[in-house]
């Protein structure tokens, strides 16, 4: 099977061993019949058109090798193509792994791809004034768009998750958080809208890193997406959401409210408000979010995987 391994170069906190351990990556892949070229990543968001010039000379699959971002950048390439996803961890939090059962190590994940299945897995889409962007994880509005647009200066390479954390306090208590509208639909057709200064669309149970319990409950399904929306004021409810989800009581937690929706919308708010999209910034306000079933990624996993995903 030919294919493309894409690295990204700054990913992770262990530079000087990255290449080496690339090179690991590759030999064992190869040693089980995939016929690969291997390639870095070039600047932030060089993914895309990487992955769809590979395709175009004929790749079948797709290995992205990094973090969650990476990956990220890679199913926009992805998307809408006939070629297979597969993931090697490399990066910092790799939620996108942990929620697969794919081996946190990057060489016993490459060595579980001797045999393989597929999964096929709807996809997520946001579009915002900044363009249109898929995503797997999550997406969403308020803070953690904030955040990640924070973090565009920060060098990701060193920035575990105290650093994270750090960032995310230091916002919490500088930053301004206007309320924003938002309107959702449903499975069944039901509509409905309310107010928040954050909201956030996950499709897996377990984000990791600085988001213990967070995202608990939410699956990677092709049907709904979990909305959690936070309720003003931001310096009391953000803490308080991951205090509690942390403690296992968010269902008692007032300042916010859980729903399996189809797609929504977020807009109106009075000042700049930013949205991310898997950990990545992708632009602001008025955003719509939706879970697309007809438009899909085929992953390549690990077959000793199978019972489990």
């Amino acid at each position: 099977m030919r294919g493309l391994l894409l690295y990204n170069p700054q990913s992770g906190r262990n530079r000087s061993s990255r290449e080496l351990t690339v090179s690991q990556i590759a030999a064992l892949l190869r040693g089980y019949g995939y016929d690969l070229t291997v390639s870095a990543t070039t600047h932030r968001s060089s993914a895309d058109a990487q992955v769809r010039s590979a395709i175009a000379d004929g790749a079948e699959v797709i290995f992205a090798c990094g973090g969650d971002g990476t990956v990220h950048d890679v199913l926009q390439g992805v998307v809408g193509t006939s070629a297979k996803l597969a993931v090697i961890p490399l990066g910092s939090a790799n939620a996108l792994c942990r929620e697969l059962s794919i081996p946190p190590d990057p060489l016993r994940a490459a060595a579980a791809y001797a045999a393989t299945h597929e999964r096929t897995t709807a996809v997520g889409r946001c579009v915002t004034t900044d363009g249109k962007r898929y995503f797997l994880t999550m997406a969403g509005a308020g803070p953690d768009g904030a955040l990640m647009y924070r973090m565009l200066t920060v060098d990701r390479s060193h920035a575990g998750r105290w650093s994270y954390l750090w960032h995310a306090v230091r916002l919490l208590l500088r930053g301004r958080f206007h309320h924003f509208t938002v309107r959702w639909k449903t499975a069944d057709g039901t509509r409905g809208a309310s107010q928040a200064v954050s909201a956030m669309a996950l499709r897996i149970g377990n984000l990791g890193g600085i988001f213990p319990g967070v995202a608990r409950g939410a699956t990677l399904n092709d049907k709904t997406m979990r909305l959690v929306l936070v309720k003003s004021p931001a310096l009391l409810a953000m803490p308080f959401w991951f205090l509690s989800a942390w403690l296992r009581l968010e269902r008692w937690n007032p300042l916010t409210s859980k729903l399996d929706v189809t797609s929504f919308t977020c807009d109106g708010a009075e000042g700049k408000t930013y949205v991310q999209a898997d950990g990545e910034w992708i632009g602001s306000l008025p955003a719509t979010m939706d879970l697309l079933p007809a438009r899909t990624v085929s992953f390549l996993l690990p077959a000793s995987l199978k019972a489990r995903v």
